[in-house]
């Protein structure tokens, strides 16, 4: 029986290059959380209906009803992720069926994919008149950043992966009565990814056309497990823009309580972008064209999920301030990854390769308190409970191993002058263990990278820092 090359590689590569989007930040999946220095003290508990510096231009909109003059907000996050893997086991497809090899263990350990970012934001707000005011953001609300060693066990599945997010939000807000205020904004959002991985030509040369390649590249030339292998590598590089809006209420009630809403809309990428191969030397071309393992361009739509939070905020004496939240965020937006290839001049053109994600509609929970004992400091506190979308183990990914997060916040400002305050947070969060199951077939995604098995430990450190100037 002939096992063409493209049916191995095609599931393989680029669908699960450009579909482990993860990230190493504190929200759920590849969302962060990270657009407010104060807000993070709190856990962004009550971030709908606070309103207390310029951004709610991202959190609720309706919120600059309630700031007067104008004010500039900058913030830096420091994040400082760890996903410590251990492999419970990792070996190749079994292809005993083709007359290829058995299933064979893949060299290399574990390591930590954790790498650290800074995650900055900014905003400003202006009254126009006493009812009507305008503010805008700059911020990430997606980000990812994970490395693995290039010859840990799972490098077939993943080895780095970067996706940056900038959103550039414009809004608005009118303040209808003394109770009630709207809002509304326009989002432009830039999206840029760059995820690689080993690519197993061990195994791709030897099972490749009913083994005729096994003299040049497979295991009559050396490439066999778990000896030293012949590995290639690709990467995956694309790029979009796209639009959304988000909307906003804001309620002041009796007895000193705020109530808030805040929707933001999904947003839908177009990415395109190229795809990169680097094979060993000795590897046939006729084998890479036959695949159609050139180089070549790509295409692939990603919706980044909608949200909707509602906060409560309840001031308690002139010292005392209590705040929750509920935010759902709608991940079954993005069933699954579809790639689309086009096809390079003198090799094959690879079908469209499916990734099922799996990803289901998430809730995440906080409540957080505010004491401010008079003078010049404020000191905050929080907790979260953040679901994964993730509903299987099978289904996670090693680009992003993820899990159900809890929070645990604390931070303090200062009032320097009537103009200008300083904001610290700091964020520390653990995840619930973690566990990816890949298990490779003839027909799925993991034809060519094997069977993967990793216990993580994972958690999050953030440390915040934000300015606040009022004029």
């Amino acid at each position: 029986m002939r096992f063409r090359a493209s049916q191995v590689f095609s599931r393989s590569v680029l669908a699960v290059a450009i579909a482990g989007i993860g990230t190493p930040a504190s929200a759920a999946f590849f969302q962060l959380a990270e657009n407010s220095g104060s807000g993070l003290g709190n856990a962004f508990a009550g971030g709908a209906a606070i309103a207390e510096d310029a951004s709610t231009v991202w959190y609720n909109p309706a919120g600059m009803t309630r700031l007067s003059g104008q004010q500039f907000v900058f913030a830096g996050h420091f994040i400082n992720p760890s996903f410590k893997a251990n492999v419970v086991s990792a070996t190749t497809n079994n292809f005993t069926a083709l007359a290829g090899p058995p299933s064979l263990p893949i060299s290399g350990g574990g390591g930590d994919a954790g790498e650290s970012a800074i995650v900055p934001n900014i905003y400003y707000t202006r009254p126009i008149t006493n009812d009507f005011s305008i503010g805008a953001g700059i911020n990430a609300p997606f980000g990812l950043a994970t490395e693995y060693d290039s010859t840990w066990a799972g490098r077939y599945h993943a080895l780095r992966s970067e996706i940056k997010t900038v959103n550039v939000n414009f809004a608005g807000a009118y303040k209808l009565d003394n109770v009630l205020s709207v809002g509304a904004g326009i989002n432009y959002q830039r999206l840029d990814a760059e995820l690689t991985q080993a690519v197993d030509f061990a195994t791709i040369c030897t099972v490749s056309g009913g083994g005729v390649f096994n003299g040049a590249c497979g295991i009559g030339a050396g490439f066999v497990h778990p000896a030293t292998p012949n590995d290639g590598s690709a990467k995956v590089t694309a790029d979009s823009d796209a639009w959304g809006y988000n909307l906003g209420l804001l309620a002041q009630l009796p007895n000193d309580t705020r109530a808030g809403i805040a929707y933001r809309s999904s947003v839908t990428h177009k990415l395109k972008g190229d795809f990169d191969i680097t094979a060993p030397a000795n590897v046939p071309a006729p084998l890479l064209a036959g695949g159609g393992l050139v180089d070549s361009t790509l295409k692939a739509d990603v919706t980044l999920p909608s949200t909707l939070s509602l906060s409560l905020f309840q001031q308690l004496g002139s010292e005392w301030s209590l705040m929750a939240d509920v935010t759902r965020t709608n991940w079954s937006s993005l069933p699954e990854l579809r790639i689309q290839f086009d096809q390079a001049a003198g090799a094959a053109k690879q079908g469209d390769s499916v990734v099922t994600l799996n990803l289901k509609n998430v809730y995440r929970y906080s409540i957080g308190a505010t004491y401010k004992p008079g003078g010049a400091w404020t000191f905050r506190g929080g907790i979260a409970l953040d679901q994964s979308p993730v509903t299987n183990n099978a289904d996670n990914t090693p680009r992003l191993p993820d899990a159900d997060r809890t929070w645990y916040a604390l931070g303090a400002g200062m009032q320097a002058s009537p103009a200008l305050s300083f904001d610290v947070s700091y964020v520390y969060i653990t995840a619930n263990d973690p566990k990816v199951r890949k298990t490779a077939s003839l027909t799925n995604e993991n034809v060519s990278r094997g069977n993967l098995s990793v216990d993580y430990t994972g958690t999050v450190q953030v440390l915040s820092a934000q300015a606040r100037w009022a004029f």
